[in-house]
């Protein structure tokens, strides 16, 4: 019985040891070992950096040619709504405001969208 106690305690003392295993903490992460230090391939962040800012760029470029393009369109179809409205006809005074607005979306079609 004395040597059953005995083991007891022995094993009890031991377990108490193993859970005081020291604990590293690396970034959100706890490990049994150090971390590891700085990567050697400390270029690829950098890189990383460029490809974004590439791909931003892109993406910005991408952008504005889009509202490019949707301003052009929508030059016209005002002048062709314009075009429309001339040849159905109307008085003199609206006729004039619509030959004005024919030849300033023509100019704006042909200084911004060609």
């Amino acid at each position: 019985m004395f040597r059953l106690v005995l083991a007891l305690v022995i094993a009890c003392s031991c377990d108490a040891a193993l859970a005081q295993k020291k604990m590293y903490r690396c970034g959100n992460q706890y490990q049994e070992r150090p971390c590891e230090g700085p990567k050697s391939d400390a270029a690829a962040p950098a890189a990383a950096k460029d490809d974004a800012r590439l791909e931003t760029a892109a993406k910005r470029k991408e952008r504005e040619q889009a509202i490019h393009q949707a301003k052009c369109e929508n030059y016209a179809e005002e002048l062709a709504d314009i075009n429309g409205r001339i040849k159905a006809g109307a008085d003199a005074k609206v006729m004039d405001q619509f030959m004005r607005r024919q030849k300033e979306m023509n100019i704006r079609i042909e200084r911004e969208c060609k």
